[in-house]
This record gives structure tokens, C-alpha cells and sequence, in this order.
């Protein structure tokens, strides 16, 4: 007998250490959600091959070239979170 067991997606966040209320709202949305910080996301990416990346904007440049760059992780969707300051 084949199991049906049905996972919720998994999002790695790729932050700069004040992620706490984006990683809420994901969890409260039933996603699993794993975090780091740009020096490793290459490598947890390739453990884990997480279903979608979610960058924090600063970093997205860097990692998400070396994520398309390499073969095990170029698959995986990634997203850049822009924080956007209204003007004064």
C-alpha cells in the first residue's frame, strides 16, 4: 500500500536576522518554514531542496545568481521580499 501523505510546501527564508514577523505569517499559512542567512543558502538549499526560496531583498543578487548558477538548486523557484519605505 503507497502512501497518500500530503506535506505543505517548504520555504527556506533567506534573511538578514530580523525575519520574525514574514516567518510567522508563513507558518500561520501552513507552510514549512526553515531559515538562514545568505552565507549558507546555497548549501541548505541543496540539503533541504526546498520548494520555494524567499530572499530578503538585500541579498538577492548574490545568492539568487549562485542558486540559478548551480545545478542542484536552479529548479527551485526563488522570490526577493522588497521592503518599501513610503516617501516623507
Amino acid at each position: 500500500m503507497t502512501s497518500t501523505t500530503h506535506h505543505p510546501p517548504a520555504v527556506l527564508f533567506v534573511h538578514d536576522g530580523s525575519p520574525v514577523a514574514h516567518i510567522k505569517h508563513l507558518k500561520d499559512a501552513g507552510l514549512r518554514v526553515s531559515e538562514t542567512h545568505a552565507g549558507a543558502a546555497v548549501d541548505i538549499a541543496k540539503k533541504q531542496q526546498p520548494d520555494i526560496i524567499v530572499l530578503d531583498f538585500d541579498y538577492d543578487g548574490d545568492v539568487s545568481a549562485e542558486l540559478k548558477r548551480d545545478e542542484a538548486t536552479r529548479h527551485i523557484p526563488v522570490i526577493a521580499l522588497v521592503h518599501l519605505i513610503p516617501p516623507s
